[in-house]
């Protein structure tokens, strides 16, 4: 999977997270720390699993499962397709 920001969306870091704003709406998303740090390894092409892998390791052990963690990041990737915010190329 190659993911990446179309043309029109573009990220402010905070210290909360991470802002997206498409720029042809005017709307933007607001998203925290972990999905943030989730969505930068999947645009520099890490996988779901290893993304996975990332965030269990940031949360304290046993707070999320490795197919919790999967299915939160698939998610995440579904809200940001709807809202046209990432695109698989």
């Amino acid at each position: 999977m190659n993911l990446e920001l179309p043309g029109h969306v573009s990220v402010t870091h905070t210290d909360d997270g991470e802002v997206l704003l498409d720029e042809s709406t005017g709307e933007y998303w607001e998203i925290n720390q972990s999905g943030a740090a989730v969505l930068r390894m999947l645009l520099e092409g890490a996988s779901e699993q290893e993304a996975a892998r990332a965030l269990i390791a940031d949360l304290r052990p046993g707070e999320i499962s490795p197919e919790g963690a999967v299915a939160d990041i698939r998610e995440l990737l579904a809200q940001l397709r709807a809202a046209e915010l990432v695109v698989t190329s």
